[in-house]
């Protein structure tokens, strides 16, 4: 094997090896780049729902109070306000979604499943938690949630969920009273739970990939290419002793080439 050989072998190896690595980084760079950029549209949707809570406490519920003593309108609940908006928001664009999921809730769509529940008990568990970020698989692929505890932090909040004889007789009409009764000053009674799919950003991530791979390898050949044919070309008819069959190039040096009739 010629010392050329082994350079080119030993120059090949390493650039394989660096360019696997370069692979690796980048591809987890590509795969945090798209986390980050659908953590942002979580938040985004957090802070969304949590600014449509507030309107409906300042805005809405005081123009209603009247009418609440005959009829209970759900619309001047906080929680039942920014999942109605969001509801809206799901029609087109079904894989997102928000929820107040909530271990003893009033309305039963608000009901944690088991995930959620784990979720609510980890913040009842801490309360320096204040937000949890993660993904889980689903059917339709990976997803990203944030949450946040739902505390009891207003007195007045208990008027309809201390006990049933306190509530309204007008929501116990609605929704009985089995559910969404007992809960306590400062307790952490659920989580607003914001799910974003990955399915995109993960897309644009593995796109950007490929063309990185497809960039370097349409290099690669060129770089490590064996001698090409006019390399052994003839330079000028007159750098040969045709009777040994030996070249003499520009440095002086006789080159050995095969030519008709004579060895090497």
């Amino acid at each position: 094997m010629g010392l050329r050989l082994k350079f080119n072998l030993v120059l090949l190896l390493v650039f394989g090896a660096g360019m696997a690595v370069s692979a690796y980084v980048s591809h987890r760079l590509l795969d945090e780049n798209a986390k980050q950029e659908t953590l942002r549209s979580a938040g985004l949707m957090m802070e969304s729902a949590l600014s449509v809570r507030s309107y409906t406490v300042a805005q809405v519920k005081p123009l209603l109070t009247a009418q609440l003593a005959t009829t209970f309108l759900p619309q001047t609940v906080p929680a039942y306000a920014a999942t109605e908006v969001f509801n809206k928001l799901r029609s087109k664009y079904p894989d997102f979604s928000y929820k107040e999921a909530t271990l003893n809730p009033t309305n039963p769509r608000d009901r944690a499943v088991d995930w959620e529940s784990d979720i609510v008990q980890k913040f009842r568990g801490d309360e320096s938690v204040t937000e949890l970020v993660g993904e889980r698989d689903t059917p339709t692929g990976r997803m990203l949630y944030i949450a946040r505890p739902i505390t009891i932090t207003d007195p007045a909040c208990l008027a309809c969920h201390s006990v049933p004889a306190a509530a309204p007789a007008s929501m116990i009409k609605i929704y009985g009273d089995s559910n969404g009764f007992g809960w306590k000053h400062m307790e952490t009674i659920g989580a607003q739970v914001v799910s974003v799919p990955m399915s995109l950003p993960l897309a644009n991530a593995q796109r950007t990939f490929n063309d990185l791979h497809d960039f370097a390898g349409e290099r690669l050949p060129g770089h490590f290419r064996g001698p090409q044919p006019d390399a052994l070309a003839v330079d000028h008819p007159a750098d040969f002793d045709h009777v040994g069959g030996s070249r003499q190039g520009v440095d002086g040096r006789l080159r050995r080439s095969r030519v008709p009739g004579a060895g090497w």
